[in-house]
């Protein structure tokens, strides 16, 4: 029996799930490039700081984020999606976190699936979410996604080095304009995302001259979705070691002298790796494998115990450099590796 479009999509989406946890499970995201133990962070004997009196809080997007983390984009549209997407909600709640949800094309196209999305909104009624659509859509479409579940801000995924490994993916990337309509139109904050590539001073540069409110560096080191796509298709491209690491994206973006809002995410798996992104420039950092590994193998008390833990560890790292807040963790002294100066060498205009 011929699947129907909707059934296509939602397996999509399922496959994408399975992969994405057989990728992280399998401890095959090891970062190409420069990673976060590229970064040494100098130590400060005497802070002259006491655990209480350090602020963690990063304003940002219009808002007060009390942590400097949320977790990110994954899923939803399927039974199985929505399913994560709730307990995901349920977590965010509890640990007073911002959330992303998955793509919400297959929502706009099949309206009667919108419902697995709202439950988010219903489950984390006062948190800070954010929307998620592909770059190709219209502002009538964004409009919809962001009322959809109310959200705060939207996140429009720049998918490239997705799209081309997979066999039914776009093959027309004309995306400036339309986001940059986007971000003047749309009510609330609209952040540019990678999608685990990567992005250069050029990308940098071109973004500064639109209405973006963010930049979400979508660094290699997280899921692979290039390997997600090729396990799916037929065509084999196989781009497994293209593109920036989060680290590299971080210092393209200092090198692009950016000044829009920056967040860190791909392969953010410790309080040490937001702290030394934090510390690189960015206003708050985010993790979609690493929570999806940890919420399959041991559920979601575990999750919240390694959050807790992050928001304790965080404390303390920033009690151990003397930061009292984000701007002074930002000019917290670091130590670079050989290759990590190699790289700011090669890459300096």
């Amino acid at each position: 029996m011929m699947k129907s479009e909707k059934e296509i999509h939602q397996h999509r989406k399922d496959e994408h799930l399975s992969l994405a946890y057989k990728y992280w499970k399998e401890e095959r995201n090891q970062t190409l490039g420069l990673t976060f133990s590229d970064v040494r962070i100098i130590p400060n004997t005497l802070p002259e700081l006491s655990t209480e009196k350090v602020e963690l809080s990063s304003k940002v997007f219009g808002q007060d984020f009390e942590f400097p983390f949320y977790i990110e984009a994954m899923t939803g549209g399927g039974e199985r999606a929505d399913k994560i997407n709730q307990t995901l909600a349920e977590i965010a709640k509890n640990q007073h976190l911002a959330m992303a949800v998955g793509s919400q094309s297959i929502a706009l196209k099949f309206p009667e699936l919108a419902a697995g999305f709202k439950e988010v909104r219903k489950i984390h009624s006062s948190g800070f979410l954010f929307a998620n659509l592909g770059a190709g859509h219209s502002l009538e479409n964004a409009k919809r996604a962001v009322e959809m579940i109310e959200a705060n801000a939207l996140e429009i995924h720049v998918n490239t080095a997705q799209e081309l490994p997979m066999d039914e993916g776009d093959r027309e990337f004309y995306w400036l304009e339309n986001i940059n309509e986007i971000a003047s139109q749309l009510e609330v904050p609209v952040i540019v995302k990678e999608v685990g590539f990567g992005i250069s001073q050029k990308t940098f540069k071109e973004l500064a001259k639109t209405a973006v409110s963010g930049i979400n560096v979508g660094g290699a080191g997280g899921t692979n979705f290039a390997w997600i796509e090729r396990k799916r298709s037929k065509n084999g491209f196989d781009l497994d070691d293209f593109g920036f690491s989060t680290l590299e994206s971080l210092l393209e973006a200092k090198a692009a002298e950016n000044t829009k809002s920056l967040v860190a995410t791909g392969g953010i798996s410790s309080a040490q790796d937001i702290f030394k992104s934090l510390i690189l420039g960015a206003d708050l950092a985010s993790s979609a494998g690493f929570i999806l590994k940890n919420l399959m193998q041991t559920g979601p008390e575990k999750v919240e115990e390694i959050l807790e833990q992050w928001k304790q560890d965080l404390n303390k790292l920033f009690v151990l450099t003397g930061s009292k807040n984000i701007a002074e963790s930002h000019n917290v002294d670091l130590l670079y590796s050989a290759k990590m100066l190699d790289f700011i060498q090669q890459r300096k205009k």
